[in-house]
């Protein structure tokens, strides 16, 4: 079993029903199967090896999901690298990850600089846009499918153990990390939908339409996506670019969207719309809704709840290491105000504090591991750090939490100091890194300090070398020119010391104390 039988069995099913809509774009179930066979039989006849990776850099389209369909059907390895990252972030993952193929969209060719990245052969780098828009010497994705089969490789072997995709996790310690994430896992992550809603008649999963608004090159996306084609839903792919709450509204509306996942941002974004706007579209459609990758204020929930007052709100928490972990339940959402639920179906979890020992009482912190299907199996080509979030059948993101009398968990703290701002991971090692590559930089202290509308956002702390000077501003255009605008200090503060323990080590929980003071909470 593969990961796109789903779309197989269904194109059966249903073969003219739309599958995905993006844009005015529409493609059933049929035509989306096919074309993932002529990918399939296109990627096997360029003669290379199972399990090579393939590196995908494109804005959210429909051409991902044929993408991520084909090179399974293929035995290949999907390798999608978010499109905000700068031209050496991106060689870095491509390189890295060993990808010997590369997807690219036309609007993001001109961020790849080919000599860098000498894996990829350039008759092995497919562009999806117009041919008339291809490069010179390049190959345009339509021509490299063009002529092959409709029907499924017959001669794959396929394994349940097979990797998948590699879902890239900023590094904690300076450089992005491949969280290798397998066909079991990812089925295991499809499989729970189906477990939750067994003897549930009014939910019929093959009315399901999911509204893909977080990039479809985030481990969330390429879940939600996959479960839709698995229960002959439809998914509607939101465009990439600057986030347009209304056009939500209209994608709902329109489409008669029954479940979606967003981020903190969007949702306060969309309740901040005038309310002659959000009355303008019918959010009667909307059954489900899910808020992830950041803790939802009190008042944004309350809001939240009121407006889209048709759905089942849910929160959860979950990450690329470990798969879908928890979930907090519509009914509890106002009675464990900032629980991130209970563990989902044949999940287990276990906090282990500092001397390594599992925490039997409540409101006790220890960081999170998880038994579970889904996790992954390492970080690609890192083998120490795979050591430390895997324990034989218990993984980890290095989350601190804590559980209250009836078992509900409660994220208490990042253990490795990660800031998320817009739903976007960001890890301060990856910025430290950075800006200590200036001269004049002794010392850097990165933080997350609270914003209205992102959750967070990133402050520098810098201690210049003695003798030496630079400005604030000058920090930020070396920023702006190393990183991608999601992980780029918004400000940059020049100190002369920082707090630390006995042993010389940074307290920056202290640095972040005067920040978050008054705060409904403290990540």
């Amino acid at each position: 079993m593969n990961l796109a039988d789903g779309l197989r069995i269904n194109s059966w099913r249903y073969p003219d029903k739309v599958a995905v809509v993006f844009e005015d774009q529409r493609v059933t179930y049929a035509e989306l199967n096919d074309r993932a066979n002529q990918l399939a039989h296109a990627v096997l006849g360029l003669g290379l090896d199972r399990q090579t990776k393939c590196s995908i850099i494109m804005y959210n389209n429909v051409e991902f999901l044929e993408i991520y369909h084909g090179l399974t059907r293929a035995a290949m390895i999907s390798v999608p690298v978010n499109f905000r990252l700068v031209p050496a972030e991106l060689e870095y993952v491509i390189n890295n990850s060993d990808s010997e193929v590369l997807f690219v969209g036309k609007e993001l060719f001109d961020k790849i600089r080919l000599e860098n990245i000498p894996n990829v052969k350039k008759d092995r780098i497919f562009v999806i846009g117009p041919k008339n828009e291809t490069p010179p010497g390049i190959t345009n994705y339509e021509d490299f499918l063009s002529g092959n089969p409709t029907h499924e490789p017959d001669n794959v072997l396929q394994k349940e153990d097979d990797i998948f995709y590699f879902g890239y996790t900023s590094g904690t310690t300076g450089f992005p990390k491949g969280a290798m994430n397998t066909t079991r896992g990812t089925l295991d992550i499809v499989k729970n939908v189906f477990v939750r809603t067994a003897g549930k008649p009014h939910i019929k999963l093959e009315e399901r339409v999911l509204l893909a608004i977080i990039p479809i090159c985030h481990s969330n996306s390429v879940w939600s996506t996959l479960i839709t084609l698995w229960c002959g839903g439809t998914n509607v792919i939101f465009p990439s670019g600057r986030f347009d709450p209304e056009k939500v509204l209209q994608n709902i509306h329109r489409e008669k969207v029954t479940t979606s996942s967003m981020v903190p941002t969007m949702i306060t974004r969309i309740l901040e719309l005038p309310e002659d706007v959000k009355d303008k579209y019918d959010m009667s459609s909307l059954t489900s809704l899910g808020s992830s990758s950041a803790p939802l204020l009190t008042t944004t929930k309350e809001a939240a709840l009121k407006f889209f007052n048709n759905v089942r709100f849910s929160e959860g928490y979950g990450s690329t290491e470990t798969g879908a972990l928890t979930t907090l339940r519509h009914k509890d959402q106002m009675r464990k105000v900032r629980s991130i639920g209970q563990a989902n179906p044949g999940i287990e979890i276990k906090l282990v504090d500092d001397e390594g020992n599992i925490v039997t009482e409540p409101n006790q912190q220890g960081v999170l591991w998880a038994k579970a299907r889904s996790a992954f199996i390492g970080y690609y080509n890192a083998p120490e750090k795979t050591a430390e979030s895997i324990d034989g059948e218990w993984a980890t993101a290095g989350d601190v939490a804590y559980f209250d009398e009836e078992g509900y968990y409660y994220l208490a703290d990042r253990k490795h100091d990660m800031i998320i701002s817009g739903g976007e991971n960001v890890y301060p090692a990856e910025i430290e890194e950075v800006i200590t590559q200036l001269p004049q930089v002794s010392e850097v202290a990165v933080i997350g300090i609270p914003h209205a509308d992102f959750g967070e956002e990133v402050k520098a702390l810098v201690i210049v070398k003695s003798g030496d000077s630079i400005t604030p501003e000058e920090i930020l255009e070396h920023c702006a020119a190393n990183l991608a605008g999601y992980k780029r200090p918004r400000s940059v503060e020049i100190v002369d010391e920082f707090p630390r323990t006995a042993t010389g080590k940074v307290l920056k929980r202290i640095l972040r104390k005067p920040y978050w003071e008054g705060q409904e909470r403290s990540i």
